[in-house]
């Protein structure tokens, strides 16, 4: 059996390159090249060995773009030498959210990456029915932001937009700058961004997405471009206590409040303004499939490679992941060499 190269967790605050086996088939199978994989902010909780579910020894990773170079398969119609991206999650089929139609929001949801090995590595073998396929002619390095392009769309999607003109996405990380052009692209008059760090503001700005300091500053925008009502539509994309703390008061009576953002523990929320603006607060997790068919239709509009702050290859892993946890990174990418 030959070997790979792989970004691996072995115990809490490592993540290291190594020499693993390169994965075998099975019928149903598919073994893909990976060309690109992102960090995602789940990955910090990962590697600090805080994450329930995820065990060291892992191969990290669930953003990735590649090309198959073996496939087991008949009857998803993908080939070898396809290009395609991964829907990394792994449902039961059996909890009501599965029997329902919402595979995922599964109650024992499991994902590549976190409970199994995932794609920052030369290769990857998962389930062909796992795989999409990418356009012709797509950089793999935007081929691997389908997958967080496809948590923005679904977001979006959790809400009505007919009678929105005003919306705020509060974080301007990469999940709050996407979010941003999803709702660019379907057509909302003014969107707000807001976060703490000056970078990322300065980021939005220069993909077209009005930025605003958080805090009383976007405030205070919010209220004079509402005559004091308050937003239509807010996105909390932070995760973080402060903006949840916020939110209720940004948006106006009848507003929607979009939780995308992952809290790590139970976060006060303003209830009584829930209560007396009859405000409606929405989960999103996640994606379905149909949110990837739609984030491959959009991502030829966007200035998607402005999202990428940093590019590394597989061999300084480390080093990559050392950046994406400081505050001047956005979007590290792991980017390997191109496959044959």
């Amino acid at each position: 059996m030959s070997n790979m190269l792989a970004a691996r967790y072995t115990g809490p605050n490592q993540i290291t390159p190594e020499e693993v086996t390169r994965p075998t088939i099975a019928e149903g199978e598919a073994l893909v090249r990976v060309a690109a994989c992102g960090f995602c902010g789940s990955d910090i909780n990962i590697v600090a060995g805080t994450h329930p579910r995820a065990k060291a020894p892992l191969t990290v990773g669930h953003e990735l773009a590649g090309q198959i170079c073996e496939i087991a398969d008949t009857g998803t119609g993908l080939k070898v030498g396809d290009w395609v991206t991964m829907f990394p999650l792994i449902s039961c089929g059996e909890c009501h959210a599965c029997t329902h139609g919402h595979a995922h929001v599964c109650r024992r949801l499991r994902l590549f990456g976190f409970d199994v090995d995932g794609g920052m590595a030369d290769y990857i073998k998962v389930p062909a029915e796992a795989l999409i396929k990418l356009p012709d002619g797509m950089p793999p390095a935007i081929g691997a932001l389908i997958e967080p392009l496809a948590v923005a769309v679904h977001g979006v999607a959790r809400t009505q937009l007919d009678d929105v003109s005003v919306a705020i996405v509060l974080g301007a990380g990469p999940i709050g700058l996407l979010t941003s052009l999803v709702l660019k692209a379907k057509g909302i008059e003014h969107i707000l961004v807001s976060d703490v760090v000056p970078g990322r503001l300065e980021l939005a700005r220069s993909i077209g997405i009005d930025a605003v300091a958080a805090g009383d500053a976007l405030l205070d925008r919010v209220m004079a471009l509402t005559d004091q009502n308050g937003a239509d539509l807010l996105f909390e994309c932070a995760g973080h206590p402060s903006s949840a703390r916020e939110m209720t008061t940004l948006v106006r009576p009848r507003g929607v409040i979009v939780n995308l953002g992952v809290f790590k523990q139970p976060t006060l929320v303003d209830l009584q303004a829930v209560n007396f603006k009859e405000l409606e607060l929405l989960g999103s997790r996640v994606y379905e499939r149909r949110d990837f068919e739609e984030a491959i239709a959009l991502a030829g509009t966007m200035p998607l490679d402005r999202i990428i702050s940093h590019a590394f290859p597989l061999s300084e892993v480390s080093a990559a992941f050392a950046q994406f946890q400081s505050s001047a990174a956005c979007k590290v990418m792991i980017v390997l060499e191109d496959s044959e």
